[in-house]
């Protein structure tokens, strides 16, 4: 995007200097390349991470070419991106504008639409923005699932865990009911708590989890249900359920998302 050159070194300097101002480190790159789970390496315009009450922060930007409004496609492939990165805020800046049902694929997406006006308050919409879609830690809730992530420092990576049937050798993203059950499994495959932790799946967090499924799901993985009924004895076998990521979607995400792979149609 040579056009849109300069307009990147002003964004960038702005982001940088607003969270240097608030005291906390920042990792900024430009032209940046990302090594996703599907092993691709993804460009971004702009990629940058920073901490804040614990927690890595990792944000995506994408410049669009001044002369031209953004549409469907960039939109889409960025989404594409995020999904294969994971646990990424994606945000586009255009100064062109954007086309008319772009902002309903952003905001199917996660992804923040922002002109130049809004730089200088971008602090506040990021406050919101991760607000919204920071990686579940020790104090959340699971609506309704729970699952098992693996940790660095104590801090979610992104990455989850999954268990290979004997059989089929299918990899399955446990999820539980009860945080008790997914307790259950890291004593019982004497896991190591310092790398692996339960973690509750809030709305924002079983979006991020539906997006990455669908990553998951191509590789030849997917996700499994464990249960134990009301009246089960003590140490009963788990009942595993196959959940698909558009069941999740419309058994108990309840809203649409669109599949990355449709998303430059």
């Amino acid at each position: 995007m040579e056009d849109s050159r300069g307009f990147e070194d002003e964004v960038r300097f702005v982001y940088k200097l607003l969270l240097q101002l608030k005291g906390d480190g920042v990792l900024v790159t430009q032209n940046a390349r990302i090594k996703g789970r599907s092993q691709a390496f993804h460009h971004f315009d702009i990629y940058y991470e920073f901490e804040r009450a614990g927690v890595r922060y990792k944000v995506a930007i994408e410049c669009s070419d001044p002369k031209h409004p953004v549409d469907r496609g960039l939109v889409g492939e960025l989404g594409f991106k995020l999904a294969d990165v994971g646990n990424t805020i994606g945000l586009v800046v255009s100064r062109g504008g954007y086309l008319p049902g772009v902002d309903t694929l952003a905001n199917q997406y996660g992804i923040e639409l922002l002109s130049p006006a809004d730089l200088p308050s971008i602090d506040q919409l990021f406050a919101k923005r991760l607000t919204a879609v920071a990686l579940p830690d020790e104090t959340g809730t699971g609506e309704p699932f729970w699952t098992i992530m693996e940790l660095r420092d104590g801090i979610a990576t992104g990455s989850y865990y999954a268990s290979e049937h004997p059989e089929t050798h299918q990899r399955n993203i446990p999820l539980l009911y009860c945080k008790n059950h997914a307790e259950r499994i890291m004593r019982e495959g004497q896991m190591d708590p310092l790398k692996w932790g339960v973690r509750g799946l809030p709305r924002a967090s079983l979006r991020a989890f539906i997006v990455m499924l669908e990553m998951f799901e191509t590789r030849g993985g997917g996700a499994m249900i464990l249960f134990l009924p009301p009246a089960a004895r003590e140490g009963a076998d788990f009942i595993a359920m196959p959940i698909s990521r558009q069941q999740l979607i419309d058994q108990y995400y309840g809203s649409p998302l669109v599949p990355a792979k449709r998303a430059n149609a």
